[in-house]
């Protein structure tokens, strides 16, 4: 009886490894123009639930771009039991090792999986392998792939998304890193935040998050300094009060956020002295009219 059990388990794992394969170069494409759609690759894999979970990968080299191809594509096709009719690609996701990111699509067409690659390269050449599971498959399945300049046509048809995980240190070109925390180091392999750059920055914009925005300087209880105070602090710290100085500044460097705060607290300040001195001046004019008009 343990023998029995014994075959018939040696049995059932051959069987599972004998369906698992390898399909190396079902299709080899080459083009020595440009398309005028696209490159169609019909396949013959059903578009039927449940069935096959192929992992797809195309290499080659796309001499228009002068970049090397290395693509895999998984997907698996499923439905809403029991509306059976309702089937769709499930999770499809596409990765990159090499320089080429073409938009790419899955559809059904007459019951068979297209992939469809939406660029229209001049003098591409790739390979077609696949790696599938046995999940009721038949050799015939990876048999008489072409690949053809048309348009797609299909329905369920869905663009692939890209999707690359890199683990650990990734170092980049010019002096540059992406460690393992997740900071990200342009011209220094020791970035202490988030983004440190050793260089120039030119950008269009750059928003800066910051709390504790200085309107509290118009409130009624804000404790405005005297000029005199504020002329004191100067005399004694060489800086307005509350600004590092610039010692500090080089050796520390500064927060965009926390300064332009502190400048807009100063300019605040500057206005409640201006509004002050306005109101001043608007007052001693209004007592040398009086004293004028006296004398007249």
């Amino acid at each position: 009886m343990k023998r029995y059990q014994i075959l018939l388990i040696i049995g059932i794992l051959f069987t599972h490894m004998a369906y698992a394969q390898n399909y190396n170069n079902i299709l080899n494409y080459s083009s020595n123009t440009t398309p005028t759609y696209g490159v169609k690759i019909k396949t013959n894999l059903p578009f039927v639930p449940a069935n096959g979970m192929p992992t797809i990968t195309i290499t080659g080299y796309n001499y228009g771009g002068a970049e090397p191809i290395s693509l895999t594509i998984t997907y698996y096709v499923w439905w809403n039991p029991p509306a059976t009719s309702s089937y769709y690609f499930h999770y499809p996701r596409i990765s990159s090792s090499g320089a080429y990111t073409p938009p790419i699509f899955l559809s059904n067409e007459g019951g068979k999986v297209i992939i469809f690659i939406n660029d229209k390269s001049y003098f591409q050449r790739f390979t077609v392998s696949v790696y599938s599971n046995g999940q009721g498959d038949t050799a015939t399945w990876f048999q008489g792939w072409t690949a053809v300049d048309e348009a797609l046509s299909g329905t369920n048809t869905v663009e692939v998304p890209y999707r690359n995980r890199f683990k650990g240190d990734v170092f980049m070109p010019g002096n540059g890193l992406w460690n393992s925390n997740g900071n990200l180091g342009i011209g220094t392999v020791n970035p202490s935040e988030r983004l440190s750059v050793k260089g120039k920055i030119r950008a269009q914009e750059i928003k800066v998050e910051t709390a504790n925005w200085p309107d509290y300087v118009f409130a009624k209880d804000y404790q405005l300094p005297s000029l005199q105070e504020t002329e004191q602090h100067i005399k004694e710290k060489g800086h307005l009060a509350g600004i590092p100085s610039a010692k500090e500044i080089k050796a520390e460097g500064v927060s965009l956020g926390e300064m332009n705060a502190k400048l807009l607290q100063k300019i605040e300040e500057l206005t409640l002295y201006i509004i002050e001195q306005n109101k001043n001046v608007k007052m001693l004019e209004t007592r040398l009219n009086k004293l004028e008009n006296i004398k007249r």
